[in-house]
């Protein structure tokens, strides 16, 4: 199954207009294809997520152990800069399989020493920290590979392929849970194992980034500049870009994990709910997310700025109203939020595809990537002290105008929103 040949997206419209026209990506049977085995890989991730600390309590009684699995994905994602620079430097495809079988060898040796007996942490620890390599090796090689695989509709097909990640973060656990009785932990943790071979058949099956040609764009040459540096050059060059970062840093601080755990905390605290009303509600704000990740994605038009701004509103004026003391407006507040941040998460990273230069898509990502994942390790630290200062409710209102802080920002950058960009650079087919 050979690559189209490449054609110029139609993600530009009228001059003075920051608008984004693409078909649905689900028009190109490779999509669906490729999409299906992208899906399959994230439940597997997602039925791992939440079977390995578990089993890894379970097995040593240690919270500690359990803190330590958890903190592979981020130590690991402090390698995106280095895979986006692969990505540029030899294309995509130096990462996608490699990534894969990476992940695959290093879970299967988890398992492996799961089956033998009881683990050292430092064992877990290491094919964890491996398994999290090779995801974001993997993940990033079909990122910066998207534009040259759906020329048509990169834009979209990045945001679509965004939408079936967040539903994969709710698939996930409801496999866990229905298949633990059957398989127990191991056994889920080889079906995970199983799972990274669905995008390697994809593969097989002629559905990757093309091949670059030496000489053309984007394509390894002597004369182009390799450095890092030139991926932030390209964020602050273009104030949209350096405005999407910026909006995603101020949502990572104020809703990110901190948050989530305390609204979790006010849920069973302050509101007396039961564990299984908890998780309930846990559940409608991952729905609500997903809902607002597809409402973007899933437009034919699509005005970025527009998105971001009525993304950002809706989680500001959730958390403001999350300090009122009336339970259907606390419950609404959650939706509300959930909707608005998941329309920017999906704005952000399909916008990214559409601003950022193809040459140094992947450094710039890589860049990206890192900064927002040092914001958000910032969430589970200010929220406590902030707690712990002004009380659950103060909280709340000093996170909702932080929120607020990223709408006087977007105002201010609006004209730079309305000029007009070069159409997305795809990947000359092999």
């Amino acid at each position: 199954m050979s690559p189209p040949a490449a054609t110029t997206p139609k993600t530009g419209s009228a001059p003075g207009s920051d608008a984004v026209v693409e078909p649905s990506p689900f028009g190109n049977p490779r999509f669906t294809v490729f999409a299906a085995g992208n899906a399959i890989n994230n439940i597997g991730e997602a039925v791992y997520a939440t079977a390995l600390p578990l089993l890894a309590y379970r097995l040593t009684g240690s919270l500690t152990v359990m803190t330590l699995l958890a903190a592979a994905v981020p130590v690991g994602m402090l390698l995106a800069p280095s895979l986006g620079w692969v990505a540029d430097r030899w294309g995509p495809r130096a990462l996608v399989v490699p990534g894969l079988l990476l992940q695959a060898l290093a879970a299967l040796v988890m398992n492996l020493v799961l089956h033998a007996g009881t683990p050292t942490p430092a064992a877990l620890f290491v094919c964890a920290l491996l398994v999290a390599i090779g995801a974001a090796a993997y993940r990033t090689g079909w990122m910066t590979g998207v534009p040259g695989m759906f020329p048509d509709c990169p834009v979209r097909a990045r945001g679509t392929l965004n939408s079936l990640f967040f539903a994969a973060t709710l698939v996930g656990p409801l496999v866990f849970s229905l298949c633990l009785p059957f398989l127990g932990y191991e056994g889920l943790l080889w079906l995970n194992l199983a799972t990274f071979f669905a995008p390697v058949a994809v593969w097989a099956m002629g559905v990757h980034p093309p091949r670059v040609r030496p000489g053309t764009p984007g394509a390894p040459g002597a004369g182009r500049n390799w450095k890092l540096s030139e991926g932030w050059k390209a964020i602050v060059a273009d104030r949209r870009v350096l405005d999407m970062l910026i909006v995603q840093v101020v949502l990572a601080i104020t809703c990110g994990a901190g948050f989530e755990a305390l609204v979790v905390y006010s849920l069973g605290h302050t509101w007396s709910l039961s564990d299984r009303a908890v998780s309930a509600v846990v559940t409608v704000m991952n729905a609500c997310m997903l809902a607002g990740n597809l409402l973007v994605a899933q437009r034919k038009r699509i005005r970025p700025w527009i998105t971001l701004t009525l993304g950002m509103t809706a989680c500001g004026l959730s958390l403001l109203l999350l300090a009122l003391p009336w339970w259907p407006v606390f419950l609404a507040a959650v939706a509300l939020g959930a909707l608005g941040e998941g329309a920017v998460l999906s704005t952000v990273v399909m916008m990214r595809v559409k601003y950022l230069p193809g040459p140094v898509l992947g450094r710039a990502s890589g860049l990206m990537w890192l900064v927002t994942g040092g914001a958000a390790l910032l969430s589970p630290a200010v929220t406590p002290a902030l707690t712990e200062a002004l009380g659950a409710r103060g909280t709340f209102l000093v996170l909702g105008l932080g929120a607020c802080s990223a709408l006087w920002y977007l105002r201010r950058g609006r004209r730079d929103w309305l000029r007009p960009s070069a159409p997305v650079a795809s990947e000359p087919n092999a």
